[in-house]
């Protein structure tokens, strides 16, 4: 009789991250009733471990220890285990991943703290190895000790966590005020200015990440100030040329081990993803850089390609691992790449991408990207320009079909509401501006696949996974679900997804905002925590403070909505204090509190879809608007009345005669004459936008 393999608690669980721990000799409990009762019960303290699915030092840290029997039984004896995904339940993740911060200075993942059973933290870190190992205890010994402590100087835990626990509830304080935003926009410029590698582009040294925040500030910035151009512009060439830019597959991976992107971390987002894919595609237009677009493109398509479910929801990331190593899937040996193609291919590849037998990674493997212009390795090789071009092609296809016969990293594939949100944000923005209908539908699909997880009570379902929902709503679900509705309606002109965006907004801002105007991550009929968490600043996507503020402005700048006007401005002010501090840190709310400076901006475009002259009108919009200037596009001619109560801005405003399409640029409610040529119109908003 074959003997059943062991289970812990997270068997019962939807979430791919907890599902790979289900196995573990580890006596793992979700988070919930269950496992708070029992600490409580026993008066043992909490072991919290926190992660996600494509986390590679959380891999280490299951195979290592918690996959150890001896570890298993110690944390048996002395603690109750707690799992949690990151990715479901960040509001978890952001009180005490500041928790770890202010203890030690740093954080990361696996985040592993140790809890009272009232849920105060009291010590924790990130990774801990097997053994001693640069002057890092080993988990072992750090169980040892904290289970000593508890039973030996249990007044002085409890004393040192209600102080940690008061200083994180005064740290997660407003800072109310007035802010000149122009200012803090040029102090924010410059702090980027000495960040940047100007060799290498992006900011600071190894590890490099995207950061998607700085990248749209710049793009903004750039339209009037040549240094941010330049900064902007050697951060996408070195991205895309980098080995972070998956040159078969397309898509990002997650960040760049070192200076010269050369090498990254291969797990790949969703997130990144989405918004790398809307970064290069701004830039692209608003710099008249085709290539970028062409990144765009890929990028785009790799989300549509590998990264959908059936239903037309985003899953959310692959991992870095496969087969036990990291980027085993994704590079190449100099005998692989011979095995796979002819030989003309296999030494075009060879030699434009610079690979040795030595490799630039790991076992003799290179992370794939060219090394030289292919016009270059054409005459080397005594190609014609065209037949290089052509012999490229082909090989990349010839290995494309290879790697996809390889064993794929894991997927993560549940759905999270605000990854989605920004999926749907970037195709609804790509399919209108490119255009590119594909994407565009792509984005309707997700946009309604989310919705329809919204619970009776309204809250928004946080993660969707094989028929079951699961985490908890946040800020950062309703930022990016209003955001990408708000797009959605811009992108096509239907009055449905303003409408929705409205009714998301009536629902659950009201449980997000404070009597002060300041936006918190939780709402306040969630789950009791041990603080309501505030995250005002960027980390790896824009704060969702930011996102939303942005998002309030520009519906009320369509709709003259002045109670949504007011909830911006209301979160702006709330955080004034950091904004005039740190403006580098929190480039989301910043662009937002440039936006509230001024008087709100719409672009109205009337005409019918089908004419030239209307895609000629909407193509100088998506190109040369600025980013905080709303846009409203007639679905039909004449324009249909639910536009006209949607937007109110559409009334008396119809097109020319001769099937000419007008545009209206109203400032503050109040319009101009109207443009009818789109060569009027683009100078109209470039130099809009260089005001700005």
């Amino acid at each position: 009789m074959t003997e059943m393999p062991h289970t812990n608690k997270l068997a019962r669980e939807s979430s791919p991250y907890l599902l790979q721990h289900a196995s573990n000799p580890v006596d793992w409990y979700p988070w919930g009733e269950e496992a708070l009762s029992r600490a409580a019960a026993e008066r043992k303290p909490i072991f919290l471990s926190i992660g996600y699915a494509a986390c590679h030092w959380c891999h280490v840290m299951e195979r290592e220890s918690f996959e150890d029997p001896a570890i298993a039984a110690l944390l048996a004896a002395h603690f109750v285990a707690v799992k949690v995904d990151r990715e479901e339940r960040p509001d978890l993740d952001a009180v005490y991943m500041n928790a770890v911060q202010a203890m030690t200075g740093s954080g990361g993942w696996p985040l592993s703290v140790f809890l009272t059973p009232n849920l105060k933290p009291f010590f924790g870190g990130t990774y801990f190895p097997p053994e001693r190992r640069w002057g890092t205890a080993s988990f072992r010994e750090v169980l040892e000790r904290v289970a000593d402590a508890w039973e030996r100087r249990r007044h002085e835990i409890d004393a040192a966590a209600d102080t940690l626990a008061d200083q994180l509830s005064r740290a997660g304080m407003s800072s109310p005020g007035t802010i000149d935003a122009a200012e803090a926009a040029r102090r924010a410029l410059a702090s980027l200015a000495d960040q940047h590698d100007e060799r290498w582009g992006g900011f600071g040294g190894a590890p490099k990440f995207p950061t998607p925040s700085r990248l749209f500030f710049l793009i903004e910035a750039g339209r009037r100030d040549e240094d941010a151009r330049a900064m902007l512009a050697r951060t996408l060439d070195g991205m895309a040329a980098g080995g972070m830019s998956d040159w078969l597959g397309g898509g990002f991976h997650r960040y760049s081990v070192d200076e010269k992107w050369l090498v990254p971390h291969f797990e790949k987002m969703l997130y990144d993803n989405a918004l790398l894919a809307r970064a290069y595609g701004e830039a692209g237009f608003a710099f008249d850089r085709p290539e970028w677009l062409r990144v765009a493109r890929e990028t785009a398509d790799y989300l549509l390609r590998e990264m959908r479910g059936p239903e037309g929801g985003f899953f959310s990331s692959t991992d870095a691992d496969s087969e036990g190593h990291e980027g085993k899937y994704f590079t190449w040996s100099v005998p692989q790449v011979c095995a796979v193609l002819p030989p003309r291919e296999a030494e075009l590849i060879i030699v434009l991408c610079g690979l040795e037998e030595s490799g630039n990674f790991e076992r003799d493997a290179s992370v794939l990207r060219p090394a030289l212009p292919l016009g270059q390795v054409a005459a080397q090789l005594n190609l014609t320009p065209e037949d290089a071009a052509s012999a490229l092609d082909a090989a990349r296809a010839g290995m494309r079909a290879a790697r996809a016969r390889r064993v794929p990293p894991l997927t993560d594939d549940k759905r999270l509401a605000a990854w989605n949100g920004m999926a749907v944000w970037s195709l609804a923005w790509l399919g209108a501006a490119l255009p590119e209908t594909r994407y565009l539908e792509a984005a309707r699909t997700a946009a309604r696949f989310v919705l329809s997880q919204t619970g009776r009570d309204g809250h928004l379902g946080r993660s969707w996974r094989n028929g079951v929902t699961s985490g908890v709503e946040t800020l950062e679900d309703i930022a990016w679900i209003s955001a990408a509705l708000v797009q959605l309606y811009e992108s096509d002109g239907q009055p449905e997804w303003l409408d929705a965006a409205k009714t998301v907004l009536a629902r659950r801002l009201s449980h997000y905002q404070d009597a002060a105007g300041a936006l918190l991550d939780t709402p306040d009929d969630g789950p009791a925590l041990l603080m309501r968490p505030r995250t005002p600043y960027d980390g790896a996507t824009p704060a969702p403070v930011g996102i939303l503020a942005g998002t309030l402005l520009r519906i009320a700048a369509l709709t003259g909505d002045q109670a949504l006007f007011d909830s911006a401005t209301r979160a702006v002010s709330s955080d004034a204090g950091l904004i005039r501090q740190a403006p580098e840190a929190c480039l989301a709310l910043l662009q937002a509190a440039e936006a509230a400076a001024r008087p709100p901006l719409t672009l109205v475009v009337v005409g019918d879809p089908a004419w030239r002259s209307t895609r000629q009108m909407r193509a100088a919009a998506w190109r040369h608007r600025p980013a905080a200037c709303a846009l409203a596009v007639s679905p039909a001619v004449p324009v249909p009345q639910t536009s006209v109560e949607t937007v109110p801005l559409f009334a008396g405003r119809g097109p020319g005669d001769g099937e000419r399409a007008r545009a209206y640029l109203c400032e503050g409610g109040a319009c101009r004459l109207p443009e009818e040529d789109p060569d009027s119109l683009a100078k109209a908003l470039s130099q809009l936008a260089q005001g700005c």
